[in-house]
């Protein structure tokens, strides 16, 4: 019986176009493919290439930004994009969660490719088997945690409630399925993959070609110790992952977070050549109708930037742009409503296409930090923590004296200022256990979700039940 989970666990690896060799990696089988050093480079790039698809990694970002209650989709002229998971109608037979399900073990497939031959190779150094073996481990780490958060509820709503498969080797059509374990079981195994690749990744790459590093490692465990309210482990792999990654001047968060600054640790590369066109981030959130330009921002989540904030001119535009005529798109004149919502200038879209996307910022693992001291009560040390992203942003920012639930909520509003746009709020929600309150006037589709609603994460799709007979998710037609 085919098995749609396996359907991709073929000895293929498909790769950048940077590197196709005199035919396809996607037609080259396994050993070929891990043969030679330069095929090895190649097939490692092709595992990138996975992620920078359209219904992967880019959908799975706004997804988690439009049903967040900060930012909105438009009612009308949306392209009938991103307008199911606003409205929370996904199933399993709706929405985006079929691609997010594919892609992520996809990705999990070929990193287990990878993983099983690099071993094999009698043309790379033991040095380097170990190098590419932890990047591998790494990337199977992410592509497991991308798929609890989205399929399962986070750890801190109930670690022994249900998961979602573990794979980790590769499987052909005869091998027996992976059962459905616990959330706590899937975390076991992604710190397990993590930690190898922080002993054996080479200390001394570069995220020059968007390759993970030490210190993007460092920060997936941070972010995996935050999931599971380890704090003192959250606390210290975001200070190791943010070192030698500082933070650039205030005036940088306005060139448009597609060119990589100081800060950004991890990048997935976009290049003018190798690009998924209008199907993009900084698309969806382009002001100008350049783009898809659907996304607009709450008045609420607006008003939560002080006016010495310079991140509030993230939301003022060029005005003779928005009424069509041409000019600089990062002139910002004033805040523009537009179709339900104020037009949204964080990210610029361009005619280049080369939009490069920041997977991991060192502003985020400062707030990791001051969110990991804050739940051990030391609040001294998260004010500080705190301070660094708020004394970049806010002209005569004074550092918080906050103390408590207080300094919680302060640092919890912090994460919504400066990560919005890049894929964080509805997870930062579960996660926290708070409840969604979508209203009008913010909101054309009004909602409320408790923590631990069954909406709250995405059902198995129709697709993958059918051909496998896995359990659907609580609450969803099974």
């Amino acid at each position: 019986m085919k098995r749609l989970l396996f359907i991709l666990a073929v000895t293929t690896v498909s790769c950048s176009k940077d590197f196709l060799d005199t035919k396809p990696f996607a037609q080259i089988d396994a050993a070929s493919a891990f043969s030679t050093p330069e095929r090895v480079e190649a097939a490692m790039n092709g595992l990138y290439d996975l992620i920078t698809t359209s219904t992967y990694n880019t959908q799975a970002s706004l997804t988690s930004d439009v049903k967040g209650g900060d930012l909105l989709v438009v009612s009308t002229g949306n392209y009938s994009r991103f307008v199911t998971e606003y409205q929370y109608l996904q199933s399993p037979t709706a929405g985006y969660g079929g691609g997010f399900f594919t892609g992520g073990y996809k990705l999990i497939t070929n990193t287990n490719v990878a993983i099983t031959e690099l071993p094999k190779s009698t043309t790379l150094s033991e040095a380097s088997k170990k190098d590419f073996l932890a990047e591998a481990r790494a990337l199977r780490a992410w592509a497991h945690l991308q798929l609890v958060r989205q399929f399962a509820q986070p750890f801190s709503v109930d670690p022994a409630s249900q998961g979602i498969p573990v794979v980790d080797k590769v499987l052909g059509p005869n091998d027996k399925i992976p059962g459905r374990g616990t959330v706590k079981d899937d975390y076991d195994f992604i710190l397990a993959d993590l930690l190898f690749a922080k002993e054996n990744i080479s200390t001394t790459r570069t995220n020059n070609g968007g390759r993970l590093t030490i210190n993007a490692v460092n920060a997936l465990l941070a972010r995996v110790y935050q999931d599971m309210q380890i704090w003192d482990k959250s606390v210290e792999h975001a200070k190791l992952a943010r070192t030698g990654y500082a933070l650039p001047a205030g005036s940088v968060l306005l060139n448009g977070f597609v060119d990589k600054t100081s800060e950004w640790i991890w990048t997935l590369v976009y290049r003018s050549d190798d690009n998924t066109g209008y199907v993009q981030i900084a698309s969806f959130l382009d002001p100008y109708d350049i783009g898809y330009s659907t996304f607009r921002a709450t008045k609420t989540f607006i008003d939560l930037f002080a006016d010495a904030d310079i991140r509030k001119k993230q939301f003022f535009v060029n005005k003779a742009m928005v009424g069509g005529a041409t000019g600089n798109p990062l002139q910002r004149d004033e805040i523009m409503f537009s179709r339900d919502g104020y037009l949204i200038n964080k990210f610029l879209f361009r005619g280049s296409w080369d939009l490069n996307v920041p997977m991991i910022r060192s502003a985020e693992m400062y707030l990791i930090e001051a969110e990991g001291e804050s739940e051990q009560g030391h609040d001294a040390l998260a004010q500080d923590a705190l301070f660094e992203v708020q004394k970049r942003a806010i002209t005569g920012a004074v550092k918080s004296v906050n103390t408590g639930a207080a300094l919680k909520l302060e640092i919890r509003n912090e994460r919504r200022k400066e990560l919005f746009g890049e894929g964080f709020r509805l997870y930062d929600l579960t996660r926290k256990k708070e409840t969604l309150v979508r209203a009008a006037p913010d909101h054309w589709k009004a909602i409320t979700l408790a923590p631990g609603d069954y909406r709250n994460i995405l059902p198995i799709p129709r697709s993958e039940i059918d051909v496998s007979g896995m359990k659907q998710n609580t609450g969803y037609p099974q």
